[in-house]
């Protein structure tokens, strides 16, 4: 218990943090034509770029999210928690099944739901079969980020060197073309082809970051 609480309160320093860097970024947030923010989605990102994600989507009323039964699941969940997504514990295998027919319920129910497509504990850059199954058995369409910062700290003891962006800098959040998945579709080709998706939108950022588009 005693450890648990020491994770929230770092959780919760971590909050303060991001709500100051937030207040001194400049963050574009770039849509498709058309996109509905009114919508509900199945966003998928990388871990790293968790924080930007946040910050980026501040127009989603009902967030929906997937935390792990640990310390770093504790860790993570005050700031969302915070920041007004309705945390869902159980990312551990005996779990898994359960937590995510929740996250279909909620997401049925009019939820957004954003999850690392690479988390909890990687391997980094590699999509896991979750969020795609959430989409597939919802009917809600996914919809891939990019993500690019102007200056940032990178955390490389961590399995996904977790970025974190400076105060003052710019941040860049892309928002790619909302896609259904069948009911038939193969699960390792949805995989490769949202990583190309992820990939291509984190380009995208970068290249409007640096003026090039």
């Amino acid at each position: 218990m005693k450890e648990e609480k020491r994770y929230r309160f770092f959780g919760l320093l971590l909050y303060y943090i991001m709500k100051t860097i937030q207040k001194t970024m400049k963050i574009t947030q770039v849509f498709p034509k058309d996109f509905d923010k009114d919508g509900n989605f199945v966003l998928a990102f990388w871990h790293n770029k968790l924080v930007m994600t946040l910050l980026g989507t501040d127009f989603i009323k009902k967030k929906v999210g997937l935390a792990s039964p640990t310390k770093d699941g504790e860790l993570i969940s005050v700031p969302l928690e915070k920041y007004g997504t309705t945390m869902i514990r159980g990312s551990s295998d005996k779990n898994s099944v359960r937590s995510l027919l929740q996250l279909i319920k909620e997401v049925k129910n009019g939820a957004t739901v954003g999850t690392p497509v690479d988390g909890p504990k990687g391997p980094i850059f590699e999509v896991k079969h979750g969020m795609i199954y959430i989409s597939q058995k919802s009917g809600v369409p996914i919809v891939p980020m990019g993500v690019a910062y102007s200056k940032k700290w990178v955390f490389n003891r961590t399995w996904d060197k977790f970025q974190l962006p400076k105060p003052f800098s710019r941040g860049v959040v892309v928002f790619g073309e909302p896609y259904n998945v069948s009911l038939e579709a193969d699960m390792e080709f949805e995989c490769l082809k949202l990583k190309q998706k992820i990939e291509e939108l984190d380009e995208k950022a970068n290249k409007i970051l640096k003026n090039k588009i």
